[in-house]
């Protein structure tokens, strides 16, 4: 253990440029009277260098500008030995994108003590191009091969793209079908072609799940499920959920189609009641939605759904109806498309990338017409070690047209553990007289996360919230009628996110910043979903 420590210092060492350090043996004295043991490492650090210049040679494969502007190693810079390791990687991956998998990088380093500057020189051999040669799947007991290899941005017999291979290895992750995947290459049977090994190991897509949460307006939660996110091995989901409180009773099935005959075009179905008490009315919405959607390019996709409820609205006392807010039987038939670019790196534990979401909702296809639009925004972004840093943006705005207002059922609300953390529905956006919560015609919310994986299942979050809701009503003394970034509630907390057998599981705890009289300090979150 002590010899690997020797190295590792010197590795340190090397990787800030001192080149020529001396780790030394290390004296060892031994207390034993005191039963401790002294450890002295005498250390020679010697000059640093720094990069005096940088020699590419190779072809025009790939311009030496180009390769400048990928590596980490600049002319001037301390020299780094592990990050030359990494550029290494970073240009043979380059050459790999070109059909070059077996490009040879081969750096050479000339160290001048007087001026304490080190002549770098990096060699490329690029090798031959070579083709795909046979994919294999291994593994997948249940999963049809189809649905694996529908998922390949490489095919058998083109040049190979050593980009492809890894974004093919991504996607099968995110079908959420595998523990494992793991995807290797080997020389084929000719030497211009390259083999593709893919083993998988498969984990329970079926799941049958009952929890309980807790919060202080739906007091105890209890939800339950059963789904089937890999139907028959075709990769299709179907699910049935129920979730029950003190003031909601959803009921739903869906049926998913992801690949359509493995084309790009999804398709899905849903049926769902829904019973919900919004405290200053209540909700029975009862209906059906059908969607078609078809991916454009790699990271972006196109949906449009239809959508049929039959909402009744009742719970109103007689002093507070007004002609757009009272007990009513309403119909709600409306058409939404949206457009999703989505290059996150993994859906259930991203680090890296961005999701955009674009949506418009037109109803008035017979029942009620109003419109609604969001756009919403997410990114992730590695900061030290593990550490990854996340920020959400959602903004929603909804209008009634043609002489309607927009009906109080369709209203936004916030609060809660996919929303503005630290909050519940009532503390949010305008209310009545009652001080019971109305929901707005827009919402805007902001969310700030640091995030620490402490395993591939398991990672903890610190998170800074901002949102409102808003609108008109009684009291909009925390709020306003219309956008206003001076009139946001805020919190800030921490939590854990647990991947379990039934899928991703969160518990928050969020503290308000800007607390109100009557509102409680804190609220404590629990959910079953990804976060944003």
């Amino acid at each position: 253990v002590l010899k690997l420590d020797l190295f590792r210092i010197e590795g340190f060492y090397h990787d800030r440029g001192y080149l020529r350090v001396k780790v030394l043996e290390p004296r060892i004295d031994i207390n034993q009277s005191a039963r401790e043991i002294h450890i002295t490492i005498p250390i020679e650090e010697g000059p640093q260098f720094r990069v005096k210049s940088l020699d590419l040679k190779g072809d025009d494969t790939i311009s030496p500008d180009e390769i400048e502007k990928r590596i980490l190693t600049k002319v001037g810079d301390v020299y780094n030995v592990s990050q030359l390791r990494q550029d290494i990687l970073t240009i043979t991956d380059l050459y790999g994108q070109k059909g070059h998998a077996y490009a040879d990088v081969h750096p050479t380093s000339k160290l001048n003590d007087k001026d304490r500057t080190v002549n770098l020189t990096i060699e490329i051999d690029k090798g031959k191009k070579v083709y795909v040669g046979n994919i294999e799947v291994l593994g997948n007991i249940k999963t049809r091969d189809n649905v694996i290899r529908r998922e390949f941005r490489l095919k058998e017999g083109e040049l190979f793209d050593g980009s492809k291979l890894k974004r093919s290895k991504q996607r099968i992750n995110n079908l959420n079908f595998f523990e494992d995947v793991k995807i290797d290459t080997h020389r084929g049977q000719d030497p211009d072609l390259i083999d593709i090994l893919t083993t998988v190991t498969e984990k329970p897509t079926g799941t049958f799940s009952i929890g309980v949460g807790f919060s202080s307006v739906e007091n105890f939660v209890f939800n339950t499920s059963i789904s089937q996110g890999n139907l028959f091995g075709n990769g299709q989901t179907l699910a049935l959920t129920a979730e029950l409180s003190s003031i909601r009773t959803d009921f739903s099935i869906a049926f998913t189609e992801p690949r359509l005959n493995d084309s790009e075009v999804s398709l899905g179905v849903s049926a769902f009641n829904e019973d919900q008490d919004y405290l200053s009315f209540d909700s029975k919405s009862t209906g059906g939605s059908f969607s078609l959607g078809k991916n454009l390019t790699e990271y972006e996709s196109i949906n449009i759904s239809y959508r049929l409820a039959n909402v009744k609205m009742s719970g109103i006392a007689a002093a507070d109806e007004t002609e757009s807010f009272k007990n009513e039987t309403r119909l709600t038939s409306r058409i939404s498309p949206t457009f999703v670019h989505d290059s996150r790196d993994n859906f259930l534990n991203p680090s890296t990338g961005w999701r955009h979401k674009l949506g418009f909702e037109l109803a008035g296809l017979g029942g009620s017409k109003f419109t609604k639009s969001v756009y919403e925004v997410t990114y992730y972004r590695p900061l030290i070690g593990k550490l990854v840093a996340a920020a959400h943006a959602r903004v929603n705005y909804a209008e009634g047209y043609g002489g309607e207002t927009l009906p109080s059922f369709e209203n936004y609300f916030m609060g809660g553990a996919t929303s503005l953390r630290g909050f519940n529905i009532e503390d949010v956006g305008p209310k009545n007289s009652k001080g019971e919560s109305l929901g707005g015609t827009k919402s805007l919310l902001l969310n700030l996360e640091a995030q620490y994986p402490f395993s591939r299942s398991f990672r903890g979050f610190l998170f800074l919230d901002g949102g409102n809701i808003y609108g008109s009503g009684a009291d909009i003394s925390s709020t306003d009628t219309n956008f206003n970034l001076g009139k946001m509630r805020s919190s800030i907390g921490g939590g854990i996110r647990f991947l379990s057998p039934f899928g991703p599981l969160s518990f928050a705890y969020g503290v308000k910043l800007d607390r109100k009289s009557g509102e409680s300090a804190a609220e404590f979150h629990f959910s079953a979903g990804s976060a944003f």
